[in-house]
């Protein structure tokens, strides 16, 4: 994936959106759908450049409408992805979570399993909770 930003906008696909949230200071993501393990795993890279690029310490990730992290990504995210984010200068990932869904179970799962990186995270229910928290930073 090679990623050219347009102005805040560093991906724009039918199965994401990734950018900067400058009024928020963080990198935010909205997924819009199905992710490909490779689609899934080069947006988090991108997200990583995005936090060096811009000195973030917030992330927000918004999976209402993701279909499934397979049993794989779940693991790269807790065992790969986390390690770098926090060696990246990430400090702190909101997620926002749908109500019901396999990608709900999946994100419960996976928070329930997690390690100590240095990341704070938390689940929100709210696009606006995970929002304000990520600005309070």
């Amino acid at each position: 994936m090679t990623i050219t930003p347009t102005g805040d906008v560093y991906v724009d696909e039918p199965w994401l959106s990734l950018r900067w949230d400058s009024e928020h200071q963080c990198v935010f993501a909205v997924w819009r759908g199905f992710a490909t393990s490779a689609d899934f795993q080069g947006a988090l890279m991108t997200a990583l450049d995005i936090v060096r690029e811009r000195q973030a310490v917030n992330f927000v990730n918004d999976t209402r409408q993701l279909d499934v992290i397979s049993d794989e990504d779940q693991r790269w995210l807790r065992y790969t992805w986390a390690p770098m984010a926090a060696a990246s200068g990430l400090r702190r990932v909101a997620v926002v979570i749908a109500e019901a869904g396999l990608s709900k179970i999946a994100i419960e799962t996976m928070f329930k399993g997690r390690r100590r990186t240095g990341l704070q995270s938390r689940m929100f229910g709210s696009l606006e909770d995970a929002l304000s928290w990520a600005a309070e930073a």
